[in-house]
């Protein structure tokens, strides 16, 4: 199994993390440069990382990936899904609303500070408004931190250990590692320090998330 990944990325992140936690046994390959050729394309569509390789198998994107190791893997890494289809189905929906909701404002919040290219259209990606991107950042931002106090905190760690329950599952592993770039944003609640904390006590967890806390803690409120 190959893992291509870009060390700065907590979205490649996201899949170490669930790979070590696992002890699932894989190599790690940097891409970096990669990405753009005719030979990723044509094994991810979507020429973005994190991507998996298993075998003749391949799969992008992170929701996508972290479902398929959990069925790939079912003694490893299966109990971080679910078999029931109305637990997986509100797995789902977290997995649902940290990629639309929390990573989408993340690239608008985050990425400028962090140097990342922005999304075409962005405030910072047009030469005509970029005097604006402080302004933009610190309005999504506002979002940003609002979106987490009211569904992740509010209602999703309001009486549970991790995301919804008391044992861990695949959106944890989506979402905790993305707490890196937010603290580029704004600091941490202490709620969400708490839940980071309780992340790192899952076996591997904390060694996964070094190359992109390395990275980010530079810029970290």
């Amino acid at each position: 199994m190959i893992l291509y990944s870009l060390p700065p990325s907590a979205n490649s992140g996201v899949i170490r993390t669930l790979l070590l936690a696992a002890g699932i046994s894989f190599k790690e390959e940097n891409a970096w440069g990669k990405t753009r050729t005719p030979e990723f394309i044509a094994k991810f569509p979507n020429n973005c990382c994190p991507a998996l390789e298993h075998g003749d198998f391949t799969v992008a994107e992170c929701s996508a990936i972290l479902r398929y190791i959990c069925r790939a893997f079912p003694d490893k890494a299966g109990k971080y899904y679910s078999d029931d289809i109305q637990k997986a189905a509100k797995i789902d929906m977290m997995l649902d609303m940290i990629n639309t909701g929390v990573c989408a404002l993340i690239c608008k919040a985050c990425y400028p500070a962090l140097s990342f290219p922005p999304a075409a259209g962005d405030v910072a990606a047009l030469d005509e408004t970029k005097e604006h991107t402080d302004k933009a950042v610190e309005a999504a931002g506002k979002a940003l931190k609002e979106y987490l106090d009211s569904k992740m905190e509010g209602i999703f760690l309001a009486k549970t250990k991790y995301l919804g329950s008391d044992t861990p599952t695949i959106a944890d592993f989506r979402f905790a590692p993305m707490l890196s770039q937010i603290k580029v944003n704004f600091a941490l609640s202490e709620r969400m320090e708490e839940y980071l904390k309780a992340m790192d006590e899952i076996p591997g967890f904390s060694e996964g998330r070094k190359p992109y806390d390395e990275f980010n803690s530079k810029h970290w409120k």
